[in-house]
């Protein structure tokens, strides 16, 4: 049995018609391989600035909160030492001077506890930068799951592959919004001594 000419016509054209759909699509893959490898490619760059911006920030506060608690210490001492010589001259006019010069000390080491209260953001901040880094390398891992699947060079995948860091972080850690506040704790304390 034979095909006649119009219906041969007919699946020829569809099947030139479905030839080009398919060029089109493997064009398609092929141009949309290009930006996600270079994607792929950015994906541990871009994880390697957060550690980096984390270690500076970590780094720099530290050495804040280290000076900070210098300052403490010293204040403490002064205070210390000022008591002491206004029980020795209780009741002479420098006494009133030795309370304001206490006072002030007292005033400079509550300061400087606000300021390392403060400088708490960047335990926020590192781990808000460590949720984004484990963010991008579950980007990372994903697109290169797709371009597997696309045939791309498994050696050029694992070259650029950055080397997953062991994260530990609170997704939803907020300088702004704290879910405990000192007070509380404090009231824990005090609660406890009684």
């Amino acid at each position: 049995m034979t095909l006649s000419t119009s219906l041969q016509d007919i699946i020829q054209k569809e099947i030139a018609s479905l030839t080009q759909s398919v060029n089109g699509l493997v064009e398609n893959l092929h141009r949309m391989k290009s930006p996600l490898v270079e994607s792929h490619d950015k994906v541990p760059q871009a994880t390697n600035q957060l550690d980096k911006i984390s270690q500076q920030t970590e780094a720099a506060t530290n050495r804040m909160l280290d000076v900070i608690e210098q300052i403490t210490q010293r204040e403490q001492q002064i205070i210390t030492g000022l008591q002491h010589i206004g029980e020795e001259v209780s009741g002479q006019p420098a006494a009133k001077k030795i309370d304001e010069l206490c006072e002030l000390a007292t005033t400079n080491m509550n300061d400087a506890y606000s300021v390392m209260d403060a400088l708490q953001f960047q335990d926020i901040t590192s781990q808000q930068m460590n949720h984004a880094a484990s963010l991008l390398e579950e980007i990372e891992s994903k697109l290169k799951n797709i371009l597997q699947t696309m045939g791309a060079d498994a050696k050029v995948l694992t070259q650029v592959e950055s080397a997953k860091k062991v994260r530990t972080y609170d997704p939803h850690a907020d300088l702004f919004e704290r879910k405990t506040e000192q007070a509380v704790i404090d009231s824990l304390f005090d609660k406890s001594k009684k």
